[in-house]
């Protein structure tokens, strides 16, 4: 009579997948750090056909005096995590009265209760990672809302941060907790805390709409950031012709050259005023709503997304909920947003999106593109207003 098979794996998952998933969802199902370092060590004592092969079951034959000896425990603290492992259905304990193992009768800690529970695990793992990435866009969107709180307080007058609306925003605001706190604080919490910052954001650009005395003024160092100044030749390209880049170089950072269109020759009056007019209108009051109509369907999707909220808000908003997607880590916004302000970081982002796809060189690294021209920037050679001129080419204007 044949034995009925053992349980495994399913297809393409081995002993090392288990012991990767016990080490990384251990405190998720009840384990404290010692006790999901010892379940992979009983995982690793088994054979790794034991996993994959129906007529082996998965079992830890050794000694509790050894493998405490090895761990540095004592064999009674190993006995209380055995325990333990039995209780939340991880193992089955088939061992003599006192504890002895022995593998001609097949008597030790039987873990195919593992095997049983792989699917369980694997999708508490996903939603584990899920809500870790969850976490970190907000806490990347608490950033872009303390930077928002702090560039609308500086455009007040110092009568304004007097009234009595004012003093009592700033309160609520030097309240939040610090950034090194917020993951800590859990998901359901920190979603509520970002919804209330996002509240006290749009309290605040609300007040600042309706008192004369505001300047209403877009953030002191937009204006800057934008220009160009002729006089340094402020060139920084990070769409060059394909044949000067290199691997060993650094990221190029800015987007400042129209594809090649036949000799200049003739046309370069024309380029000057075409200059001179986008120029103007990029540093204007309306040169956000133009540069989303150059960005791309992702990126104008989300400043849709947040019509209720100034364009100013929408665009920086928008720009963060790119990151992710293009592979640009929060302390690289960071960096560009105290640099740049909220709104230069912002521009830079959507530049970047906006040429993954140019036809000469495309942004192959946003992330190390942002840094770079957070660099450029800081050397004042980062020349903005030209790559939004050749994103304005790039779109047919």
């Amino acid at each position: 009579m044949t034995a009925d098979p053992y349980p495994i794996l399913p297809q393409g998952y081995g002993r090392g997948d288990m012991i990767a998933l016990a080490s990384e969802i251990g405190p998720k199902i009840g384990l404290s750090s010692a006790g999901a370092f010892i379940l992979t060590k009983l995982i690793g004592s088994t054979d790794k056909r034991d996993w994959i092969d129906p007529t082996r079951e998965p079992i830890f034959f050794g000694q509790q005096e050894t493998l405490a000896a090895r761990l540095g425990i004592s064999a009674r603290q190993l006995r209380n995590h055995e325990r333990k492992f039995a209780r939340l259905g991880l193992i089955e304990r088939r061992t003599l009265a006192n504890g002895g193992r022995d593998f001609r009768t097949g008597l030790g800690l039987i873990l195919t209760p593992l095997i049983h529970r792989f699917i369980e695990l694997l999708t508490i793992r996903d939603d584990c990672r899920a809500s870790g990435e969850s976490m970190k866009q907000l806490k990347a969107l608490r950033s872009v809302r303390k930077a928002e709180v702090k560039e609308q307080l500086a455009r007040l007058s110092g009568s304004d941060r007097m009234a009595p609306a004012i003093l009592a925003i700033a309160r609520r605001f030097d309240a939040w907790p610090r950034a090194d706190r917020l993951l800590p604080m859990g998901e359901q919490l920190l979603s509520q805390h970002v919804e209330d910052a996002t509240m006290l954001c749009s309290e605040l650009s609300e007040w600042i709409e309706n008192h004369s005395d505001s300047s209403c003024e877009p953030a002191h160092n937009f204006r800057s950031f934008i220009q160009e100044d002729n006089n340094q030749n402020p060139y920084v390209s990070c769409n060059d012709h394909v044949d000067k880049r290199s691997a060993g170089k650094p990221a190029h950072t800015d987007i400042s050259k129209s594809e090649p269109d036949g000799s200049e020759q003739g046309i370069e009056q024309k380029r000057a005023a075409e200059r001179a007019a986008l120029q103007g209108l990029f540093e204007s009051r309306y040169g956000l709503s133009h540069m989303v109509t150059l960005a791309t369907e992702d990126f104008r999707f989300e400043v849709e997304t947040r019509s209720d909220r100034g364009i100013e808000s929408a665009f920086v908003d928008a720009a963060a909920a790119r990151l992710k997607p293009l592979g640009i880590n929060e302390t690289a916004w960071d960096a560009a947003c105290h640099r740049m302000g909220r709104v230069g970081a912002a521009t830079c982002v959507m530049i970047l999106d906006a040429n993954l796809d140019h036809p000469i060189s495309p942004v192959r690294n946003p992330g190390g593109a942002l840094r770079g021209m957070t660099k450029a920037y800081n050397r004042k050679k980062l020349n903005v207003v030209g790559s939004l001129i050749g994103l304005h080419r790039r779109r047919g204007g």
